[in-house]
């Protein structure tokens, strides 16, 4: 089974940046960012969960990570 980076053509004058033999992980990161930021539903149950926080309906840290499951979101700890 191939990678979408197999599928999926270079544009022209772009090189894949590479690092260590990995592939561009932060723009592959970047793009999934504003897939999300572009998605109507995932704004909409973003704003939804932000709301039940403030109300007291539920506790943060289990509201965010049921959301980080839902939406197969993962974070690196320390990076940044």
């Amino acid at each position: 089974m191939r990678g979408w980076e197999d599928a999926m053509p270079m544009p022209p004058g772009r090189r894949q940046q590479r690092i260590g033999g990995l592939s561009d992980a932060s723009g592959r990161a970047e793009i999934a960012a504003e897939f999300l930021r572009r998605n109507p539903t995932y704004r909409a149950e973003h704003a939804q969960m932000q709301k039940r926080i403030a109300s007291g309906a539920v506790a943060k840290d289990a509201a965010e990570a049921a959301f980080a499951r839902r939406w197969g979101l993962s974070f690196r700890h320390g990076a940044g």
